[in-house]
């Protein structure tokens, strides 16, 4: 690789391709969820796609959330097609480690394959609002529009 190709420094910094950015998927997540896919992206350092290490635990640690919303957070980036597990963990397991991944926006380190990038082909549900009691709720909210009287 010719020199001027090598970063110069030791600055890290993550890019989002456009595409990327105005995927659907991507707009359907959390600001949450937009970090955790950060996180985890973080970790990519070029040659570890399939080897990126992360527990929910760690997940909520860098969060500054619950591991409930860390698991969360982790569940959505799979459905969403953002990420993939490659090796499972558990509590069951002997050798403790924690779930490896791999992001579906680049080729897979370990096993060769392809960028799957799902997250593109990802598309919201029929958008409807539902009220609790399972009426159908108007665009002007359950209450609709309220006149406020003015007691001044």
């Amino acid at each position: 690789m010719s020199s001027k190709y090598k970063r110069k420094g030791k600055a890290k910094f993550i890019m989002i391709e456009r595409y990327f950015w105005r995927s659907e998927a991507w707009d359907s997540l959390s600001p949450v969820e937009q970090m955790g896919y950060l996180r985890i992206k973080w970790r990519y350092d070029g040659k570890n796609n399939g080897r990126i290490g992360c527990s929910c635990r760690e997940m909520a640690d860098e969060l500054k959330c619950s591991k409930a919303t860390a698991s969360r957070v982790f569940k959505v980036l799979q459905e969403r097609g953002f990420i993939e597990v490659v090796k499972p963990s558990g509590f069951s397991r002997k050798d403790r480690t924690s779930t490896e991944w791999r992001i579906a926006e680049y080729p897979c380190d370990v096993t060769g394959e392809i960028a799957s990038k799902s997250f593109i082909r990802w598309r919201a549900d029929e958008k409807t609002t539902v009220s609790s009691e399972g009426h159908t709720v108007s665009s002007g909210g359950q209450f609709g529009r309220m006149k406020v009287a003015n007691h001044g």
